[in-house]
């Protein structure tokens, strides 16, 4: 990891407000015009 390519980390149960956060996220990334890769799974 390096401070050009960060990485992000989000886990929790199902229920937990996970799908919360990354919506959060998105919306940060959105309003400083970074573009994320996002896996699920």
């Amino acid at each position: 990891m390096s401070q050009k390519h960060p990485i992000v980390v989000v886990t929790g149960s199902s229920g937990a407000g996970t799908s919360t956060v990354k919506h959060a996220f998105e919306q940060i990334f959105t309003r400083e015009k970074i573009n994320p890769v996002i896996i699920e799974g």
